[in-house]
């Protein structure tokens, strides 16, 4: 009696369908195969091991069968696509459900395809073993058999026309989220600045109470060191200093008591500094939080920006969908706000760094005429204006938007 050899070569495919096609509204899932080949060979006193290369190229063979079901299923979906594409751009209210039906009836067809691959597999390995058996006598009674598993979900509408909205055809749900998000972003805005004035009145009289205390400080330096305090210009610090000490030098050996003008001079800038140090709190105090209220506008003013693009991109990549060019219209004129309030960020933030530095060195070497100019620049920077604008344009995108639903 003959002796048998059952020789099994194990290998599976991740994925069937490799390249998928580029599609607007359907999604490929993964088809992964697994394949299992046994070869039966038979002898009189023993039978003969298939070798690995011969069972590899059995897969080969197997694979190359295999390979046409994925351009049957990447051709059909691809088809598939189009057709749903029509029914979108139609307006139809029923276009979901009729899309929906096709992609049904599609899976059914690729379901049926898939069910033929197993046989397919068999015949061309049958053939490969059959050009095998020529070079090698062991293989001449040779059989073959071929199992397929699939591993498979099935193909679906894409998210995005999961949403559809029947006479729209776009993803609406998407667009409300965006313009829900700038409303809010703009009504934060809206709250953010409400104490903006306070603070902005809190950092003013701060500088002008220091710049005050600072005059003040100088003269009584004058008057420690025994001159008159005629022709000295506490608007200009540096200069005042350099008058004080140009007075003790003046004033002859009892009041210089040994001290050249440069000793002098830092005589009275120390006594100076110690005097306001202690008094310059409230005003850095208010800088740093009419700083932080401006990095926090800062952020919430960038949300804003950031969500703008994308609801305009949207809209541009959406030209089937109805009112989409004015809401693109709508956002931009949204940007333009946006660009304008961080023009006035810029500005002010440049502001807080001089005043920060007024601070830093007790400003003795700031010119008093130009800070107090530049104090009365900083209400015109005001953010009021702006940030109404945002939220009202903000607001009316939502309502273009939901208006679509």
């Amino acid at each position: 009696m003959a002796k048998t050899k059952v020789t099994t070569h194990k290998f599976y495919v991740v994925d069937l369908i490799r390249k998928k096609p580029k599609l607007k509204h359907l999604e490929i899932p993964t088809y992964r195969v697994d394949v299992l080949i046994e070869v039966t060979t038979k002898g009189l006193l023993s039978a003969s091991e298939v070798p690995s290369s011969a069972m590899k190229r059995l897969e080969d063979a197997a694979r190359g069968a295999l390979e046409n079901y994925e351009t049957v299923i990447a051709s059909e979906a691809a088809k598939l696509d189009e057709k749903v594409d029509k029914l979108i751009q139609s307006g139809d209210a029923k276009a979901l459900g009729a899309a929906e039906k096709l992609v049904q009836g599609a899976n059914q067809s690729i379901k049926n395809a898939l069910a033929s691959a197993e046989g397919a597999a068999q015949q061309a390995i049958d053939a490969r073993l059959k050009k095998e058996a020529q070079g090698d006598s062991n293989l001449k009674e040779a059989r073959a058999r071929t199992a397929l598993k699939w591993t498979a979900g099935a193909i679906s509408l894409a998210t995005s026309v999961a949403r559809l909205v029947g006479t729209m055809g776009a993803d609406v749900t998407a667009y409300i989220s965006i313009a829900k998000t700038l409303a809010t972003l703009g009504a934060d805005l809206a709250q953010q600045i409400k104490n903006e004035e306070k603070l902005r009145k809190d950092l003013i009289d701060g500088i002008q109470a220091f710049i005050k205390l600072r005059g003040t400080t100088l003269m009584q330096a004058a008057k420690r060191q025994m001159v008159d305090t005629s022709g000295i210009d506490v608007n200009h610090p540096l200069d005042a200093i350099k008058t004080i000490a140009g007075k003790v030098s003046a004033a002859g050996k009892e009041i210089t008591k040994g001290r050249d003008a440069k000793t002098i001079a830092k005589d009275v800038v120390d006594f100076v500094i110690k005097g306001i140090k202690a008094q310059q709190g409230g005003a850095e105090t208010a800088r740093k939080h009419y700083r932080e209220h401006t990095t926090k506008t800062r952020h919430k003013t960038d949300s804003m920006s950031v969500d703008a693009d994308k609801l305009f991109k949207a809209m541009k990549a959406a030209n089937n969908l109805k009112d989409g060019v004015k809401i693109g219209a709508e956002c931009m004129a949204l940007k333009r706000s946006v660009s304008a309030m961080a023009t006035k960020l810029t500005e002010r933030e440049k502001f807080l760094d001089e005043m920060q530095m007024l601070m830093a060195g007790n400003g003795l070497t700031i010119d008093d005429k130009t800070t107090l100019q530049k104090i009365k620049e900083l209400d015109k920077m005001t953010i009021a204006t702006e940030v109404k604008e945002m939220l009202t344009l903000a607001n009316g995108v939502k309502g273009l938007v939901s208006a679509l639903v």
